[in-house]
């Protein structure tokens, strides 16, 4: 299923997973320039790896030329939401999220 941003931009013609990749290095070169120190603070912080987790929110403009620029980096961004499609992100990175760390519904049985 495609994307909103995605639609638009096969519709005037832009490569949606070029941007993509594009805005994922930036992402992936921003963690590697911070990741000692994210390992340093989880190893004060608790004796296992799997316990924990830390949610980001990355700021990128994206130029007239499509290069993205990384703007800032939220530590435990906002999840209030002030519309409707807000709302439905939100919700969707909350579930992506929960998937990722390995959480699933508890079961009352």
């Amino acid at each position: 299923e495609s994307s909103p941003t995605q639609e638009h931009f096969d519709k005037v013609g832009i490569n949606f997973k070029t941007v993509m990749h594009r805005i994922k290095d930036v992402i992936i070169k921003t963690l590697q320039s911070v990741e000692p120190h994210i390992v340093s603070t989880m190893s004060r912080c608790t004796k296992h790896r799997n316990v924990c987790f830390e949610l980001y929110g990355f700021d990128i403009l994206l130029d007239n030329k499509l290069k993205p620029w990384l703007l800032e980096v939220n530590i435990s961004p906002s999840l209030s939401s002030s519309s409707p499609l807000d709302k439905k992100i939100k919700t969707m990175l909350i579930c992506d999220t929960l998937n990722l760390v390995g959480c699933y519904p508890y079961d009352r049985k």
